[in-house]
């Protein structure tokens, strides 16, 4: 199983160097197009940063990854989405990679290799999360090990996030 994670990972990593994409900044109330990455316990934080960029007119798209073995929303990404290396497979998954977001965020709290693969492979202008793997996909990164709740990662990235701008 270790021989297959560290092919994943190697095999990701060279894919996510391909990508091409530019960098860009943008103030929670400038985000136009909004992209959220979550799992099924980080519900309140997903609602939270969907609220917010809602009220400000955004539009916001969200991958929840789920344990189910089957889902019928579009929006779950679940275990027969997911191929023998942790790659998603699903049409619904590469319209989302491919979509140009003013933002991308990760509010995941558990480790999720499909959604690494996702954030990883984005076109996004700018892409936050906790990168529990050490992978360095994200342009802003927040450790969240001392309070590992998914609310307070959402609630630090936007925090963080206006900062940036400032």
């Amino acid at each position: 199983m270790k021989l297959i994670k560290n092919y994943s990972r190697k095999l990701l990593i060279k894919r996510a160097g391909e990508v091409k994409r530019v960098v860009r900044i943008c103030s929670p109330e400038k985000v136009r197009k909004a992209g959220i990455l979550w799992t099924e316990p980080d519900t309140k934080a997903f609602n939270f940063l969907q609220d917010f960029f809602r009220s400000k007119s955004a539009i916001v798209r969200n991958i929840c990854y789920s344990s189910l073995k089957e889902s019928s929303e579009s929006n779950m990404l679940v275990k027969k989405d997911i191929n023998w290396l942790g790659f998603p497979k699903n049409s619904a998954i590469e319209t989302f990679i491919k979509t140009d977001f003013d933002l991308l965020i990760n509010v995941a709290t558990i480790p999720c290799f499909a959604l690494d693969v996702i954030a990883a492979m984005s076109v996004a202008s700018f892409k936050m999360g906790w990168d529990m793997g050490g992978y360095g996909f994200y342009d802003l990164t927040i450790n969240v090990s001392k309070n590992p709740d998914s609310l307070y990662l959402a609630e630090q990235q936007l925090f963080y996030l206006k900062s940036l701008k400032n």
